[in-house]
């Protein structure tokens, strides 16, 4: 099964919240040993004295980048079903510069106050209520708040779709990016510690060494997140990609192979949301369905209306992958799987194979229970008369 795991339902809410738990901590760890549970070193970044945050961070936004890449140019990942939140610009920017005034006037963000709290430093736990109050003031202020808060609405916004660029380009130039912020970064440490006559950090004065490494090893992750480019080859023409499925064929495949499908509603929103096959997404309010030209094309994209579709949607069609249509839509796949089969009259091997498929599919989609089919009648068999004679 590819990641992300729990979106891929491979296993339930108490490990994910335990595993988040474990991570957690391990993140914590790792800010605390790079010094983020100190006002002093986070208020630096501000002035440009030590720049360890803006290394720190940009280091785990590279290998995030460069590792999602790579693991989706190997099926592993599937990007188009991890949960990235939307975007809304007017707030973005006012949150933004109140954040920040906010991170240097206490010396902390969030994260950070949870770190500093934990390594004891009182000033980390004041940080922290500060936060907790203000969140409390902001709920009471909401009504007041909402048009700002949902101000420059811009959806789900990727790098990729916003500069119409690959994945892979995008996180090749997040790592030179990261270069080029690094030695910079450095620059200006330096530029300030000879103004103050104090030594620069000594992430920069003695950490030559060390950079070139983290250098050289950017370089080779940008080299492996354009790998996926090379091995890139031209979708097949749509019509050798554009297959017809069967409801009970579809129903089987959900049923051994959950993972496998992008199923896509194409009915109304109301509709779909009234009643569907599981596991399907619905249309927007609005029925745009550009989001399915998207999709990784880890799975196999299956489209259904209420019946047949001569047609997939232009979306649809630029999908990399391959795209079912599924006979007689919604219709059939009710009538075949979702309503309990017909006891058949005469139960000849074929009947009685097709309704016991029909009655297995039905019972693990509804959970309700169905009449096994008759057991054949056994065929007569018609002796010869004996014809007289004796003696």
């Amino acid at each position: 099964m590819s990641a992300p795991l729990y979106a891929n339902d491979a296993f339930g809410y108490s490990t994910a919240m335990a595993l988040a738990t474990v991570i957690g901590l391990g993140f914590g760890f790792v800010l605390e040993r790079a010094g983020f549970g100190r006002a002093s070193v986070l208020a630096s970044q501000f002035y440009g004295r030590d720049n360890r945050v803006l290394k720190v961070m940009f280091s785990a936004i590279v290998t995030t980048a460069v590792g999602l890449t790579l693991l989706s140019g190997m099926g592993l990942v599937e990007l188009g079903a991890l949960t990235i939140p939307g975007t809304w610009l007017g707030a973005a920017v006012v949150g933004g510069l109140l954040l920040g005034v906010g991170f240097v006037t206490a010396g902390y963000c969030p994260g950070t106050a949870l770190v500093a709290t934990g390594s004891g430093n009182v000033d980390g736990a004041y940080s922290l209520g500060g936060m907790m109050l203000g969140a409390i003031g902001f709920g009471v202020v909401w009504p007041w708040m909402e048009g700002l808060y949902n101000a420059g609405s811009m959806g789900v916004v990727t790098l990729p779709e916003f500069f119409g660029l690959s994945q892979p380009i995008v996180a090749a130039g997040v790592v030179v990016m990261a270069i080029g912020a690094f030695l910079g970064a450095e620059a200006l440490e330096r530029f300030l510690a000879r103004k103050d006559g104090v030594e620069p950090p000594p992430s920069t004065l003695h950490g030559g060494r060390t950079r070139n490494v983290v250098f050289a090893s950017f370089a080779a992750v940008a080299a492996l997140a354009l790998l996926p480019l090379g091995g890139e080859a031209s979708p097949p023409d749509i019509e050798a990609r554009l297959v017809s499925l069967d409801s009970m064929d579809l129903a089987e495949d959900l049923i051994e192979h959950p993972a496998d499908q992008w199923i896509v509603d194409l009915r109304s929103a109301e509709a779909c949301a009234k009643e569907r096959i599981p596991g399907a997404i619905c249309l927007p309010e609005d029925g745009d369905a550009a989001f399915l030209a998207t999709l990784p094309p880890t799975r196999t994209l299956v489209l259904y209306g209420q019946g047949s579709m001569n047609s997939a949607p232009d979306s649809a069609l630029a999908f990399e992958g391959t795209v079912a249509m599924l006979d007689g839509g919604w219709d059939s796949f009710q009538a075949d799987v979702l309503s309990p089969p017909t006891l058949p009259t005469r139960a000849s091997a074929d009947t009685r194979a097709r309704y016991e498929r029909a009655a297995a599919l039905h019972g693990h989609f509804t959970g309700a229970e169905v009449q096994r089919a008759p057991p054949p009648k056994p065929k007569a068999v018609k002796r010869a008369v004996k014809k007289g004679g004796g003696c």
